[in-house]
């Protein structure tokens, strides 16, 4: 009787384990057949006004993302196995392509489990060990480091604890983090600056390449030049390309993405308006790669880099502030030394590129008054309002916030201009 009992049971079970791995498995194939249709479980999506994640849902333009994402990593790696870390897949088509193209292993982190779960476990059944799936959200980072901050706690560690690739210096030969993620705003962009700077976080594994989808405003605002781009280049524009290589490999129709492209203002004055609608037309999939030589001799060290974080970020509040004085406002009588180096009294901030604003930050602390100048007081002044506090007030948030340099604070990455 009991052994009649346990073969039943044994039927039952192998039955439901098989009807899953059915019922999982017919839904991977569709996906590689037809984008999913946006149910009532994304209606939720739909209300949000500053989103935290963004998902492709069209078919056609995952699949020439992946393949154009796995033609570049073809071109470095060849056949050989590494790890991608995809935020947000949503419906796994990327994934689903991937995986069906390459040999990759690919780490997901995916913010709605819930509503995705169908097809994570879908994708799972057909790959199982070639995918890793994670609750939570990879663009959040900055504000799991904020709470550890704030505590002194380890919550960005365990989160990260999944990534297989082990730490890597910054200058080694390939990329320790291969990242690819739809970006519903600037905020994950401003992470990867703190981060580095900071040396905390995810540029803690070392030098990432990263495949980003973004708008195109977003793509302007961290690929603009001087000059030509006079109204978009920012502190965070020099930052951000002093550590980061960034190109644009392809673009792509926004009502391929979800949730919806949410219009900031129909007026006709609002700020940028040409370059807004295009935000309402398409995103740019952009290659980001950690500059290689940023670490020599002739360059920085860690222990410049705070330095130069502030040097930029005081001297840039305004494009249009002068070189020299400026300068000896912190060494007097130091300008006859950068006119001999090709600067003139009318020389600006916001003329020079990301490469000349280091050169002249390294030619500036090798002076023999700068260990002596009240420039590394206000630098230290300054990254004390970064320190953990009990109490979180506007002014002592993480990073001052600023219309005019765009600086990370935890105000602007809660829920202020995106």
């Amino acid at each position: 009787m009991n052994l009649k009992i346990n073969i039943c049971i044994s039927s039952k079970s192998f039955f439901k384990w098989t009807w899953r791995k059915r019922h999982y498995s017919s839904i991977a194939t569709k996906l590689t057949n037809k984008a999913p249709n946006i149910n009532d479980n994304l209606s939720s999506f739909k209300t949000l006004k500053f989103p935290e994640s963004m998902f492709v849902y069209c078919n056609d333009v995952a699949k020439d993302i992946s393949e154009t994402v796995s033609v570049h990593l073809t071109k470095k790696y060849g056949n050989k196995k590494i790890e991608i870390i995809e935020a947000n897949p949503g419906p796994c088509l990327i994934t689903q392509h991937l995986l069906e193209k390459t040999n990759y292993n690919i780490c997901v982190y995916e913010n709605n489990y819930n509503v995705f779960k169908e097809f994570l476990m879908a994708v799972h059944s057909n790959y199982g060990d070639r995918i890793k799936i994670n609750h939570g959200n990879f663009l959040l980072l900055w504000k799991i480091g904020f709470q550890d901050r704030m505590d002194r706690g380890d919550r960005v560690s365990k989160f990260l604890s999944s990534i297989a690739t082990p730490q890597r210096p910054w200058s080694h030969e390939s990329p320790s983090l291969r990242i690819i993620a739809s970006l519903p705003n600037k905020k994950f962009m401003n992470y990867l600056i703190y981060s580095f700077i900071f040396q905390t976080g995810l540029m803690v594994y070392g030098r990432p390449e990263l495949y980003l989808l973004l708008s195109p405003s977003v793509f302007k605002r961290y690929s603009c030049k001087p000059i030509i781009d006079k109204t978009h280049y920012k502190t965070q524009t020099i930052l951000f390309q002093s550590i980061f290589d960034i190109q644009s490999l392809k673009t792509y129709p926004r009502k391929a993405f979800y949730p919806p492209h949410v219009s900031k203002s129909a007026s006709k004055n609002v700020r940028f308006k040409e370059l807004k609608e295009l935000d309402d037309k398409y995103m740019v999939l952009a290659k980001v790669v950690g500059r290689r030589d940023i670490f020599n001799p002739e360059c920085l060290t860690e222990d410049l880099l705070k330095p130069y974080w502030y040097f930029v970020k005081h001297h840039t509040l305004s494009r249009k502030n002068f070189v020299i004085p400026m300068l000896e406002q912190w060494i007097p009588g130091c300008g006859p030394y950068f006119i001999a180096q090709g600067y003139t009294i009318f020389t600006q901030f916001g003329d020079l590129t990301p490469p000349q604003i280091l050169h002249l930050f390294l030619k500036f602390i090798s002076l023999p008054e700068f260990n002596h100048s009240p420039f590394l007081n206000s630098m230290e002044s300054r990254i004390v309002k970064l320190l953990p506090s009990s109490q979180i007030t506007h002014e002592d948030s993480v990073i001052e916030q600023s219309e005019n340099n765009s600086a990370i604070d935890f105000e602007e990455f809660n829920n202020k201009d995106n």
